[in-house]
C-alpha cells in the first residue's frame, strides 16, 4: 500500500464527467453470444488516472436489439470466486444502468438495474457462467428481475485468465427507449478478490452501487 503522505486527497475521477459512447454493432440478441472487437472497449478511468489496479478489459456494445459486454481478465493464479447466491459479492463484471438518466437523483428508481456476468457458479459444482440481477440498496423502488432468457452468458476459464461474454435484450431493461432517452447513466466495476477492484471511474469507498447520480452517462445512439 502506498505511504498516506503520497496518496491523493481527492479522488480524480471526481472532476471528471464521465460520457461515452457505445460502439454501434449490426448485430442481434444471441443466446451464443459472440467477442467485441477492440473498438468496443471502454475506459478505466480508476486505472488511468486514480492509479488503482488494471488487471481487466471491458468491452460493451450496442446491437440491434440488444446489449453486449465482454469481460477479460488475466493475471490470475486461483479460480474466480463466484456463486450464484452471493452475486453481489462474486469475482467478475458488476454493471449498473439508469434507462432514464436520472442525474439528479441519490437513490435508485424502477429504471436502475444493477446486474452481473460471471465467469462460474452456477450448477452442482458450481463451474457453470450465470448472469444476475441484485437488488439496489437503498432503492425507492427497485427494479424487477429480467427473465432469464432475456439474458444469456458464455465464459471461458483458463489456469492464468478468464473471459466472459454476454447478451442482454433490449426488453430486460424496463424504460430502455433508444429513440426517446438516448443517454442512459452507467457504471461497471470489477470484482477480483485476488487482483482487487476495477472501474469505470470512482472506486466503491464512494456510494456508487446505491446511487445513480455518481454514475457515467452512455450514448446509445449512433
Amino acid at each position: 500500500m502506498a505511504d498516506n503522505a503520497t496518496e491523493p486527497l481527492l479522488d480524480p475521477t471526481l472532476l471528471v464527467r464521465v460520457r461515452l459512447k457505445a460502439h454501434q454493432l449490426d448485430r442481434k440478441f444471441a443466446f451464443r453470444p459472440e467477442t467485441l472487437p477492440d473498438e468496443a472497449i471502454l475506459p478505466s478511468l480508476s486505472a488511468e488516472l486514480a492509479g488503482e489496479p488494471k488487471f481487466a478489459q471491458f468491452r460493451m456494445a450496442i446491437g440491434t436489439n440488444a446489449l453486449f459486454f465482454q469481460l477479460d481478465v488475466q493475471g490470475k493464479k486461483q479460480l474466480p470466486w463466484c456463486r450464484e447466491s452471493r452475486m453481489e459479492d462474486s469475482d467478475g463484471l458488476h454493471v449498473w444502468i439508469d434507462t432514464r438518466n436520472s442525474r439528479d437523483i441519490h437513490r435508485a428508481t424502477k429504471y436502475c438495474f444493477r446486474l452481473g456476468f460471471f465467469a462460474m457458479g452456477r450448477g452442482p459444482k458450481a463451474d457453470l457462467p450465470f448472469a444476475g440481477w441484485a437488488p439496489i440498496n437503498r432503492a425507492r423502488d427497485n427494479s424487477q428481475p429480467p427473465p432469464d432468457d432475456l439474458m444469456v452468458i458464455r465464459a471461458a476459464v483458463q489456469a492464468d485468465r478468464y473471459r466472459v461474454v454476454a447478451s442482454v435484450h433490449f426488453d430486460a431493461l424496463v424504460g430502455f427507449d433508444r429513440q426517446d432517452f438516448p443517454i442512459v447513466g452507467f457504471y461497471y466495476g470489477i470484482q477480483d478478490r485476488e487482483l482487487g477492484w476495477q472501474s469505470l471511474a470512482l472506486q466503491p469507498t464512494f456510494p456508487v452501487a446505491e446511487d445513480p447520480s455518481l454514475w457515467g452517462q452512455l450514448q446509445i445512439t449512433g
